[in-house]
């Protein structure tokens, strides 16, 4: 799809209705230049996803007066996403340079700004201008020192404020091209100062950030072997024949393999889904010295002689992740197309092209979007590997009772810690599955519920290991002290099954009694992947008291819950306050 094509979807866009799309956001966009052709090509790619913008931009140049005023659109209507992007060029005027004053004044605004948006706030880094009349002294340029001085601030201003994101434009300008990027007519003729194609693939960039705000971000790679991992075909060849090696072309799938165990240490999953015979894979694995990434390294692995297709689908189901959330590399073209066909949600990009080009292939996807990296997020690879361990007990019991109770679960409570506020948003943002409300909230969101009503998370862990903090509760206050709302209830896919969720919500029943709570209002929002979650409430006691056409509403009373013995709690799991 090109720029034109963007465009022109957005432009037709104007007879849809915007019901009729699967999600509909407002955004507000923020420049010092006129922005239309960004904003379009934003609104297209969305119209891509079969997602609905409503972009609010500021009148040109009026940044400053509508960031200072709060009355104005910026703050008077709340927006999703907040996307703010401010150029300085060495070869036209501006108001951020040589004035420093006004940039150290639009740092305070946008600070007061950020602080009161309950949406994420993503602002584009300063573009460093390497093109300049200093020529191979850039860096003296004053401008070019100014900007770098300003980036380091803000910097230093993300880093104090939980709901400002930065989005590092030098990275995308570096892959671009500085001179590609620019567009110097436009720029002098409409101040447009960026290339249409530029201005593509920051509306990408953007997109991510929506695709992360949404739960949408791919959470696993799933690779084919032979021409993808390695070079040659192992069942002809054998595990010491394939080309994977210090020398080319083996050098080439060595470095892949880099790419892809350092998105594994970024919690990105890997798994395998391959024609081959099981036992020569696993040897490769283990006896090729050549290999980087090794089994271990591997949340699941299908080798065999199935359908493909049908190899993604067991393996979502292995990992409890939807098919939305993975993407698929193979280089067979006939593979990729009846992936497409068949489940049309897993990502397969084109990887015609020759494995040189695999890792730049995959980085380009823009797959992987996150506001934050998380400590969970590091440890999620060794954390599916310890479950493997967990299968072991779990095919060598016949209950699942006896399954809980060996595993010897404990969950250490925390209840409105600050600290663990980028993490708890991250859980509302990416867990579709036990989730009764699916409601996404930033981390100023978490923030004001801390301040205003009760956050409970779980750090969960058992005999094999630690599942990290994998579940949340949130609770919010009404103008009756005796009654509270459970507005969000929700658990990682990978600690369900346990029982975990009922001991969770038993430890917040008690604490609530002891505050002469009495009631518990909760809904289900149904959607198209939270169906692990249904019966969730009905199970714990709370009553149906409506059914709207969006929801089911429900009600606990509190000292009857406790005093019924017929709900079933897993005492065999230990449930206590992380302070003890």
């Amino acid at each position: 799809m090109t720029s034109l094509d963007y465009l022109r979807m957005a432009n037709a866009r104007k007879s849809k209705d915007p019901a009729s799309f699967e999600h509909a956001l407002e955004v507000n966009l923020i420049t010092n230049f006129t922005d239309e052709v960004l904003k379009k090509l934003l609104i297209g790619i969305a119209v891509e996803r079969n997602i609905f913008l409503n972009i609010r931009s500021v009148p040109y140049k009026q940044y400053h007066l509508y960031l200072k005023d709060k009355k104005s659109a910026l703050w008077r209507n709340p927006a999703d996403i907040i996307f703010i992007l401010f150029d300085v060029n060495p070869h036209i005027e501006s108001a951020f340079y040589p004035d420093s004053g006004h940039f150290a004044e639009i740092m305070e605004d946008i600070k007061t700004y950020a602080a009161a948006q309950k949406g994420p706030v993503v602002m584009s880094t300063f573009p460093l201008p390497y093109q300049n009349s200093y020529g191979n002294h850039f860096k003296e340029h004053p401008i070019f020192s100014f900007v770098t001085d300003a980036n380091l601030a803000l910097h230093d201003l993300a880093a104090k404020a939980n709901n400002l994101y930065l989005l590092e434009i030098n990275r995308l300008l570096h892959l671009h091209g500085e001179t590609n990027a620019r567009d110097e007519r436009n720029m002098h003729a409409f101040d447009i100062p960026f290339s249409s194609s530029f201005f593509l693939a920051l509306s990408r960039e953007y997109f991510a950030y929506i695709q992360a705000l949404l739960g949408q971000t791919r959470k696993c790679v799933v690779v084919d072997l032979d021409g993808v991992l390695w070079g040659g075909i192992v069942g002809e060849v054998g595990p010491m024949g394939i080309a994977v090696g210090p020398e080319y072309p083996g050098n080439v799938y060595q470095n892949f393999q880099r790419i892809l165990l350092e998105l594994r240490e970024r919690g990105v999953l890997l798994a395998v889904n391959s024609r081959n015979n099981l036992q020569d894979v696993l040897e490769v694995f283990r006896d090729n010295p050549h290999m980087i990434l090794r089994e271990e390294h591997f949340a699941a692995i299908r080798a065999n002689w199935n359908n493909k297709a049908q190899n993604l689908i067991d393996i979502a189901k292995e990992l409890n992740i939807g098919l939305d959330h993975m993407v698929f590399l193979d280089d067979d073209p006939v593979n990729r197309e009846l992936v497409k066909l068949k489940l049309p949600r897993v990502l397969v990009p084109d990887l015609s092209v020759s494995p040189e080009g695999y890792a730049s292939q995959l980085l380009s996807l823009n797959a992987f979007t996150q506001f934050k990296l998380t400590e969970e997020d590091r440890k999620r690879g060794q954390m599916y590997a310890e479950e493997q361990k967990r299968k072991i007990i779990l095919e060598s019991v016949e209950t699942i009772d006896d399954y809980i109770e060996q595993l010897k679960i404990t969950v250490a409570v925390d209840c409105n810690i600050t600290s663990l506020i980028p993490r708890l948003s991250q859980m509302t943002l990416k867990t579709n599955q036990f989730n009764i409300t699916t409601r996404r909230y930033s981390e100023k969101n978490i923030e004001s519920y801390v301040k205003e009503g009760l956050v409970f998370s779980g750090t969960i862990s058992d005999k094999f290991g630690q599942y990290g903090t994998t579940i949340l509760s949130i609770l919010r206050p009404t103008d009756n002290s005796q009654h509270m709302i459970l507005d969000s209830f929700l658990m990682s896919c990978r600690v369900m099954g346990r029982g975990i969720e009922h001991a969770f919500f038993n430890y917040i029943a008690k604490h609530l009694a002891s505050r002469g709570v009495l009631t518990l209002e909760a809904s289900f929002i149904p959607t198209e992947k939270n169906h692990p979650a249904k019966d969730f409430l009905p199970e714990t006691g709370f009553r149906k008291e409506a059914e709207e056409s969006s929801k089911i509403l429900y009600r606990l009373n509190i000292p009857e819950y406790l005093n019924d013995a017929t709900i079933k709690i897993y005492n065999t799991i230990v449930v206590k306050s992380a302070a003890t």
